[in-house]
């Protein structure tokens, strides 16, 4: 297709070009973007005769699927992030669960923004939000009257802080009504964000692996051992499988669930909590303020989500015990915790055995 050859002075000794993307559009060379996703395995072990394009747009049963936060195997879109944000928005299609995959993106789900699209989930809140990097497109061209090429040179100029082109654009929107809108909108793409295109078609992958989860279970989840690396710990994946007959990995989890482990309510919204780690991230928000988010095991199937407010050592052992409020928000139940501590695997089944006695 292409016959002419790269020079061999901008290839490394590694075989890695030596221009970034910058520089590649700045030649004008053409770049093509070749990425590989275990989730395409996944599927194709599951049934490799029906194309992306192919699964229906509509589906009961996968609506409901991720309606409920179903998704612990959907490679891609697993998240606990994901799983909150399938339950706030309820989606009834595959254009939704595309349009999640791009809302979760930093440049979507920036501060206030975030905020009203989890409150009012409504064409009219985001129809003048940027979801996809295709909207700060259209934004500018009907801002500022120019077409879509041109304003597609001011976007990329926000998202890679180019002064002197920002400044053009100020200039051009004089005391245009809608001046502030756009600036706060477009200043956020510095962000990682998605164009409408690969939305689409990450969308269409967890879409249909969504529907193969409700539809063929079994075979899912063999595929989901056999091909996935996801974002949960390895005994996540391993006792779902185990708890629908599929052979396993010897663990703990075919011998029993980890004894101890539940939610025990103490009065009011209070409950007292012990959990095996799933899944954890600790995130600073603003004013430098420290929150670790958990997602917790308490028995085969069933998973808690706990916030903390402060930095916590989370990989330093296996299981989560403390207290606090019940708290709900988008569909979703969470425990705000008030106090916690870690134990090792070894530590926590020793004290569950002396409690015995």
């Amino acid at each position: 297709m292409f016959t002419r050859q790269l020079p061999k002075s901008l290839i490394s000794q590694d075989n890695q070009i030596l221009l970034d993307k910058y520089e590649v559009e700045d030649l004008e060379h053409l770049k093509v973007d070749i990425l590989s996703n275990r989730g395409l395995s996944q599927l194709m072990e599951i049934d490799s005769i029906t194309p992306l394009a192919n699964y229906p747009q509509t589906d009961e049963a996968t609506s409901k699927l991720l309606a409920r936060g179903d998704v612990l195997g959907v490679t891609q879109g697993e998240s606990p992030a994901m799983r909150r944000l399938f339950r706030a928005i309820q989606p009834t299609s595959m254009q939704d669960c595309v349009f999640a995959t791009a809302m979760i993106r930093p440049v979507a789900m920036s501060g206030r923004q975030k905020a009203a699209m989890f409150q009012d989930w409504s064409q009219e809140v985001v129809q003048d939000s940027v979801v996809f990097e295709d909207d700060a497109i259209d934004i500018i061209s009907n801002i500022i009257g120019v077409d879509m090429y041109e304003a597609d040179m001011y976007r990329r100029a926000f998202a890679k802080k180019n002064d002197e082109k920002i400044l053009e654009f100020v200039e051009r929107l004089g005391n245009n009504p809608r001046k502030a809108e756009a600036m706060a909108a477009l200043q956020e793409l510095s962000g990682f964000g998605l164009c409408r295109a690969h939305a689409v078609n990450l969308g269409r992958l967890i879409w249909a692996l969504a529907y193969q989860k409700a539809h063929n279970p079994e075979e899912f989840w063999r595929a989901n051992l056999k091909h996935c690396q996801g974002s949960y710990k390895q005994w996540v994946y391993q006792c779902e499988a185990h708890r629908r007959g599929i052979e396993t990995k010897p663990g703990w989890w075919q011998k029993g669930f980890i004894p101890g482990c539940g939610v025990r309510s103490n009065y009011l919204q209070r409950v007292e909590f012990a959990g095996v780690i799933a899944n954890g991230r600790v995130f600073r928000g603003k004013g430098n303020r420290w929150v670790t988010f958990l997602t917790l095991g308490t028995n085969y199937g069933e998973y808690i989500d706990v916030t903390i407010q402060r930095p916590f050592a989370y990989r330093d052992g296996d299981v989560v015990t403390g207290s606090g409020s019940i708290k709900h928000s988008n569909n979703s139940d969470y425990i705000q915790v008030t106090d916690q501590k870690l134990y090792t695997m070894g530590e926590w089944i020793e004290r569950v055995n002396k409690s015995r006695h």
